[in-house]
């Protein structure tokens, strides 16, 4: 994979080592790969050389919620400490697609306290791939599919035992992180674990101000196994656990007494570049989600309520790639997958008997899908792109109890059965050895949600309604247009984009004053319905510029608007935003200064509730260095994030809730 670098990761580039973590995949322009090769093993061999340096970001308490929060194309929606949920270009999570090594799975929460980024931590994490442009090679998407692709175990050094360990610490949330990795390879065979353990308390904003309802604590294990069959083909199974307990949420009346996530696969992978058939991978995979809100800890609660929900998801695909001439080729994915979800509430009243209902009713989602995306370079100038999706959806009720409580409030409970079609198509022209540019027009399609189609009075604390889905919402299909342009000479990188799409069908929550609350204090029930279309719009810009060999000066910046047919401001549209950082390397030290600035977005949506929000800018500093302990490697990282103790909140933020004020933290690795 040839080492270039993109707008959509040139917002981790103030924290990454260039020359090491970014690269594209050549199969399609619109998918961007970043590669972070310090969570990988071969950064813990014996005979590693160059100085170890922060991969991503020097804080490496980080999550893989805060790698994502620096790429261009996403913004976080943040309600605690914990489980940040990812936009891509402010397309709701029911617009993309969010999946861990290609597999499909779903939260358990009907909060979405729970997006699927929570259970990959970086130490079992080797890439993301964003895909935009061309997003439906994982599924039927309108705004794009972020990957999560897991670390296999490293078998190229046999007999070898390698791994490290890390310990850190942070004084905003009194928070310790610690982990372990471990890797063996041995003949044909290679296994790898990890595991990382989080412990944080509430967290301290501005002045010491301490928010409430924001602490959690967490564990997450990985397992993985390889077996080489013969030179071309591998075979590989991958176990992935995590565990969340007193897990807090500040902007949300409940918080999360437990939630676990159990996450199974088996692939064979066949890599034969002698033939046509380059690579291909066969998949099977199953998950299982239970996610169990609780207010037992919360103050002044009306009425105590008992809220699990569950997902289990099981599925399998294959994905190959086929080399038509030195030109061409041809890559294809087909798969399958069924979802099952549940979730009730129990609510106990002093005085009476408890009473229960379904929040969302016994459901299942059984998805089939076929993508084939064809890349042509006529000749070293111009390279054409064009991709295409099908994909058949069947949704059902699985239980009587589920159809009868429906019946209530919708006319139908019928199975629904839609078939989506996805269609791009992308030219790229190179005007010279600096300059280059392309444009990508594109068709999408995306099925409602299972909380959209059955959700049954779901309190969302955003704008203090009760929600109920509609089982007749058509399906959104929305028509897409980009333009990159990027720029390219020693020392210096410019990348531009720009996008529009018009969503029709759009689908949102509309007020329903014929229909009463179920939440005490909730201010009215909205259903969701579909509105005639919304615009979303936005562009990207990044520069890297490298004045000397030891100095990286990176600032990218990221602005969206959207507007639904009446030119009234969609929710949750994030600002303008810049993050520019300056790195300088000294030998076996680095020095990381950076600022992170928003306009106020002013352009909001009353109807939801939603208020406007103030700019901010605050500045971080991170100071690292790398040495040797008898031939083994290790850094030391520490670092003061918000230094001058701003207190702000960006506009996804949930409520009033300020961020963290000044942090101070420190983290030891060691490698061997």
């Amino acid at each position: 994979m040839k080492k270039i670098v993109t707008l959509s990761i040139l917002g981790l580039l103030g924290f990454v080592n260039f020359s090491q973590a970014q690269k594209k995949d050549l199969s399609t322009d619109s998918i961007v790969v970043i590669r972070l090769n310090e969570v990988t093993v071969k950064t813990c061999l014996k005979n590693q050389t160059e100085a170890l340096k922060d991969f991503f970001i020097a804080n490496k308490n980080a999550t893989t919620e805060d790698i994502l929060s620096r790429l261009p194309e996403i913004n976080m929606i943040k309600r605690g400490s914990y489980g940040t949920e990812p936009l891509i270009r402010s397309y709701n999570t029911g617009q993309s697609n969010l999946l861990i090594d290609g597999m499909r799975i779903h939260g358990a929460c009907t909060d979405k306290m729970d997006p699927v980024s929570i259970y990959v931590e970086p130490q079992n994490l080797q890439s993301i791939q964003v895909q935009t442009s061309h997003g439906t090679q994982f599924g039927s998407t309108l705004g794009g599919t972020i990957n999560l692709k897991m670390v296999s175990p490293d078998i190229e050094f046999n007999n070898k035992l390698t791994g490290n360990l890390s310990s850190g610490y942070q004084t905003a949330a009194n928070a310790f992180f610690e982990s372990a990795v471990l890797n063996y390879s041995s003949n044909k065979w290679a296994f790898r674990g990890n595991v990382t353990y989080r412990n944080a308390s509430d967290y301290k904003s501005s002045g010491g101000t301490v928010v409430p309802y924001s602490a959690y604590k967490k564990v997450n294990y990985g397992l993985s196994a390889l077996y080489l069959v013969n030179e071309k083909t591998t075979l590989k199974t991958d176990i992935l656990l995590d565990d969340g307990w007193n897990i807090g949420y500040p902007s949300l009346p409940m918080d999360v007494g437990y939630a676990e996530a159990r996450i199974f696969s088996i692939s064979l992978l066949k890599n034969n570049p002698n033939s046509k058939w380059k690579n291909t991978e066969y998949k099977i995979y199953a998950n299982r989600i239970y996610h169990a809100m609780d207010d037992t800890h919360r103050e002044n609660v009306a009425m105590h309520m008992d809220m699990p929900g569950y997902s289990k998801t099981w599925g399998a695909f294959v994905n190959s790639s086929y080399s038509i001439n030195s030109k061409s080729n041809l890559q294809f994915r087909a798969d399958f997958s069924s979802t099952n979800l549940s979730a009730s509430m129990t609510m106990y009243q002093a005085g009476q008997s408890p009473m229960y209902m379904l929040t969302w009713p016994n459901n299942r989602n059984i998805q089939t899908g076929l993508a084939a995306t064809y890349k042509n370079r006529f000749d070293s100038l111009n390279t054409i792109i064009i991709s295409t999706r099908i994909d058949q959806f069947i949704n059902s009720l699985t239980t009587e109890e589920a159809k009868n409580q429906l019946s209530v409030l919708q006319e139908s409970t019928a199975t629904i059965n839609k078939t989506l079609k996805n269609f791009s198509l992308e030219f790229e022209h190179r005007f010279s050895k600096q300059f280059s540019a392309s444009a990508n027009l594109g068709y999408g399609e995306r099925i409602p949600t299972s909380t959209e189609l059955y959700g049954f009075y779901l309190f969302n604390a955003f704008d203090n309604y009760d929600y109920i889905g509609s089982s007749s919402l058509n399906p959104e299909t929305a028509y897409k247009a980009d333009v990159k342009l990027n720029y390219t000479k020693p020392g210096l990188q410019i990348f531009l984009v720009a996008y529009a799409s018009k969503i029709n069908q759009y689908i949102l929550g509309m007020y329903q004053p014929t229909l009463s609350t179920m939440t005490i204090g909730a201010s009215g029930v909205k259903q969701f319905q579909n509105i005639s279309y919304a615009i979303l719009s936005g562009a990207e810009l990044g520069i890297v510029y490298k004045p000397a060999k030891t100095v990286q000066i990176v600032s990218t910046f990221k602005y969206n608007y959207g507007a639904d047919n009446n030119k009234t401001p969609l929710p949750l549209i994030a600002p303008l935003k810049n993050i520019t950082s300056i790195r300088k390397e000294i030998k076996r030290w680095n020095l990381l200064a950076e600022t992170e600035m928003a306009n106020p977005q002013n352009r909001v949506n009353f109807l939801a509730k939603e208020n406007t929000t103030n700019g901010y800018v605050i500045a971080n500093v991170r100071l690292g260095y790398s040495g040797t302990i008898q031939q083994n490697n290790f850094s030391i990282n520490v670092g003061v994030e918000n230094i001058f103790d701003k207190a702000y909140k960006e506009h996804l933020d949930w409520s009033n809730i300020k961020r963290q004020g000044r942090n101070f933290y420190t983290v030891f690795n060691f490698y061997f």
